[in-house]
């Protein structure tokens, strides 16, 4: 047998083993070493779960002890809360996720009866807004006493993507019922004890 023929059979062994070999572990693979198809389905869930996350590129936080009211008597639209602003720029298809909280104090007045009720929101302008009421209702006649009682506020929203550009982050809020006295809804209504309002607004990426 010449030199040639002997390589060529031998070039051809070699080939029809790898087509077996690559048949049986295709086959008999999943089955002799489960391992592997598991840990490939892990990095796949891994892989689908990161694909699913925002990356945040940047984040803005701001605080304000300063008084702000509203009065029931006040005009029935919408006002924006005094100091209680973001402005953030964003780049191309970002989101905006924001966050306000805030001790807020209701207070009546010594004639107040029936109810006393205020709506605020949380707005990127003229993008999205997301609402929460505080009430209070009283059936009983005038008690001719002064109430106050304190309420928690804490609004979050998150936006579609976005086109480039600088949003404001803000609060709008409106008495919908003028109630009898004169009764209003606060927040760092008494600036020394540090009673304070905060806003924290991030840009998100999905990646």
């Amino acid at each position: 047998m010449s030199g040639k023929s002997v390589f060529g059979s031998i070039i051809g062994s070699t080939i029809i083993s790898v087509l077996i070999i690559g048949v049986l572990l295709y086959f008999i693979g999943p089955i002799l070493l489960p391992g592997l198809t598991e840990q490939d389905a892990d990095l796949q869930n891994k892989y689908d779960e990161l694909a699913e996350r925002d990356l945040v590129l940047q984040y803005k936080y701001d605080e304000w002890n300063t008084a702000a009211y509203i009065w029931d008597h006040d005009d029935s639209s919408y006002m924006k809360m005094e100091d209680t602003e973001i402005n953030i720029t964003i780049e191309q298809d970002s989101r905006i996720y924001a966050t306000f909280s805030a001790m807020a104090l209701l207070s009546l007045d010594d004639s107040f009866a029936g109810r006393s009720s205020y709506n605020i929101s949380l707005v990127v302008e003229d993008v999205v807004n997301r609402t929460i009421m505080v009430i209070y209702f009283d059936g009983a006649p005038a008690t001719s006493y002064y109430r106050e009682t304190s309420v928690n506020l804490y609004i979050n929203l998150i936006t579609e993507s976005l086109p480039a550009g600088t949003y404001t982050v803000a609060i709008y809020w409106v008495s919908t019922f003028n109630a009898i006295g004169t009764n209003s809804l606060s927040v760092a209504h008494a600036p020394k004890y540090n009673y304070t309002r905060t806003m924290f607004v991030q840009e998100l990426k999905s990646i």
